[in-house]
């Protein structure tokens, strides 16, 4: 055999076969070895055959294993501890210790998740400690009520209440209680699991049955762990895992990771997020053969795959699997094959894909008042961008996911923070470039601020803020996330092929900031979970030819100035580049504008000063947006100052215009 691997079927290791001839004959190579990455991250050569290393890979396997380099990567992701909300998957090695460290701990066996069960709501940390406190006594006080009402009418629970014999007061407290008291009982279930996992540290004190800090930043880690879309709260997305048994968590969390790596390495990107039609019937592609095939969820057609050829179908099953795993030596692959689903018809080597992003709700009026508060702004339809193939003339949709568009950003005008409007600009563009760990350059545009932070284990003759290199890259924390995919104008030549032109700075793009997808607005930029950006311009990658551009050095500096003070920053390398040798068009919607202004403001706004009570252009003069224009109104006297009125200079705000986009 050219590459002998073990070949798993039913929990066992059945026979040997040649990894060469495995998708030829059903079978799919996985690579179970803590050196795997996503191909993005993997070394190759360029086009002419020299050597084209990725840098960050280093940094990747380091983050996967929780090495934490002695840098600013492994201080912000030994802070962040668990990375795969973030796109870092762990090890195997790292699962297995996991797992291991769970099963010792005896705290398991006492935890009863059935409030958790019962629970159908939502608790989220609202105010203060002193807030959770005054709930829980609130619910206490209830409680005595309604045991003194239990006493009176001579039951032994709430539900044998005679609701019909109380007043409506009582009525009303018996109601509330029932309410409470399952909210009560399920925070108070989910600190003793926390407290057990060592979420809740020993000896720190919480409001036992209320969501204060240390229980909120407790969830917070808790999600992280078990790649949780939340806010440190307790709902729907939390409850489902805080249901599961310790064990049965941390075999999800096995199967999570074999699954995600299976994804990678058959190629696909089908998950069941199209859903269905709109009369509730699943999408359908016509065969060769003429007939009519659903679109398949693939990625748990993988899943459940693992589970039968691995034998993982319990946590103790999953844990003992591992363990015979044995040990995975660096440097080297530890291949294993198993029966893998089938690929549709329209799979190939260089598959017709487009991306098509509809932007949903749009709204390009200025969101704040005269005064300075927030005006309303519904969005029902978020924005979302949909895979496709063509394939025998049918546009075959793959996946969805959640992404973001442009809105009203912070902007650096006159050395002065402005807001100004951030279009996606809708229409046709193509990709010819995916960057993997992509390097930001911000503009000149870009607030000093925003690209500083707070300087950890300061000492005392340090200033008090830094550059954050996070913000640039490479970096999964960065303003591009792990990856990049350049949103291009285009040419068509008279050969009929089609060149790049302009770059309007819009990219498709990862992002840490995972609670913000479809929340917020961007730069312009349309951003996805960061393992969703892996994943799909893997995917790309996988299905067009492309060549290895790779990484360059290169030297690019700027100067910070916040409060007086300078901040040198150095850029020292770009990303690494993946250029397709064949374009991918993809396409912007326009959505459905709303309110009165239906084109994208070009005029910039000032930001409004709270204390004088009015939004002040850097000279002092006081401006309104009206319609689309700006135009001076009289500045307010305030206090004893005795101010005098001032007016718009003559350039008005026209003189601000011309800024350059930001990126993200």
């Amino acid at each position: 055999m050219a590459q002998p691997v073990p070949l798993w079927e039913a929990g066992k290791q059945q026979k040997t076969i040649d990894a060469a001839t495995a998708s030829a004959n059903g079978y799919m190579v996985l690579d179970l070895g803590d050196e795997w990455t996503p191909y993005l991250f993997t070394d190759g050569a360029d086009s002419e055959g020299g050597p084209a290393p990725s840098s960050y890979r280093k940094t990747y396997l380091a983050l996967a294993r929780e090495e934490w380099p002695d840098d600013h990567h492994g201080k912000r992701a030994q802070k962040d501890k668990y990375l795969e909300l973030y796109g870092i998957m762990p090890t195997l090695s790292i699962l297995r210790k996991r797992f291991r460290a769970t099963t010792k701990l005896k705290c398991i066996h006492d935890l009863d998740p059935q409030p958790l069960r019962d629970f159908t709501g939502f608790v989220a940390y609202r105010r203060s400690n002193e807030y959770a406190r005054r709930q829980v006594q609130g619910y206490f006080r209830l409680h005595k009520t309604v045991k003194d009402i239990m006493r009176r009418q001579r039951v032994q629970s709430s539900d044998e209440i005679r609701i019909a014999a109380l007043d409506s007061r009582n009525r009303t407290r018996v109601e509330r209680y029932k309410v409470q008291a399952l909210k009560y009982r399920a925070v108070l279930a989910a600190q003793k699991r926390l407290e057990c996992e060592g979420y809740l540290r020993d000896g720190e004190r919480y409001v036992r049955g209320g969501l204060d800090w240390p229980t909120h930043k407790a969830m917070a880690e808790f999600e992280r762990r078990h790649r949780i879309y939340g806010w440190g709260f307790i709902g729907k997305a939390s409850l489902r895992v805080l249901r599961m048994t310790p064990l049965e968590a941390e075999r999800e969390g096995v199967l999570r990771v074999l699954t995600e790596r299976a994804v990678h390495a058959a190629g696909v990107i089908e998950d069941g997020s199209i859903g269905l039609l709109e009369d509730d019937k699943p999408h359908k592609f016509r065969g060769a053969d003429g007939k009519e095939y659903e679109i398949q969820n693939l990625e748990r057609q993988l899943r459940q795959a693992i589970v039968e050829a691995f034998g993982l179908d319990t946590p103790e099953a999953t844990l003992a699997w591992l363990e015979d795993l044995g040990k995975t030596e660096k440097g080297r692959q530890r291949l294993v094959a198993f029966k893998a689903p089938a690929l549709p018809e329209y799979y190939d080597g260089n598959m017709e894909l487009t991306l098509i992003y509809d932007r949903g709700d749009v709204w390009y009026e200025f969101p704040y008042t005269v005064d300075g508060k927030p005006k309303s702004q519904p969005v029902e339809l978020r924005p979302r961008v949909t895979v496709y193939t063509k394939y025998r003339s049918q546009m075959i949709p793959l996946a969805r996911y959640g992404t973001t568009i442009g809105g009203w950003r912070s902007e650096y005008i006159d050395d002065a923070v402005w807001w100004k409007y951030k279009e996606s600009p809708v229409g046709a563009r193509i990709w010819k470039r995916i960057v993997a760990a992509p390097v930001w350059f911000p503009p000149d545009s870009t607030p000093p601020r925003e690209l500083l932070k707070r300087r950890e284990d300061r000492k005392a003759d340090e200033p008090e803020l830094e550059v954050n290199y996070h913000e640039m890259g490479p970096s999964y924390a960065s303003a591009y996330g792990l990856v990049a995919a350049y949103h291009l104008q285009f040419l068509k030549s008279e050969d009929g092929t089609y060149e790049p032109s302009a770059d309007e700075g819009i990219r498709t793009h990862g992002s840490a900031d995972y609670m913000s997808i479809m929340r917020r607005h961007s730069h312009g930029c349309h951003r996805l979970h960061n393992h969703i950006a892996v994943r799909l311009m893997s995917f790309v990658l996988a299905h067009r030819p492309h060549r290895r551009v790779g990484q360059h050095e290169m030297l690019w500096e700027r100067e910070l100035v916040h409060e007086e003070q300078v901040y040198p920053m150095v850029l020292r390398e770009s990303g690494y580049t993946f250029e397709l040798e064949q374009p991918l068009f993809v396409e912007v919607l326009e959505g459905r504008v709303r309110g009165e202004i239906e084109e994208p403001l070009t005029v910039p706004v000032p930001k409004f000063d709270k204390a004088v009570g009015a939004y002040l252009m850097p000279d002092g003069g006081a401006v309104e947006l009206r319609g689309t224009e700006l135009v001076s109104v009289p500045r307010p006297l305030h206090g004893d100052a005795g101010l005098d009125y001032y007016t718009l200079p003559a350039a008005g705000a026209d003189a601000a215009l011309g800024a350059e986009p930001a990126g993200g």
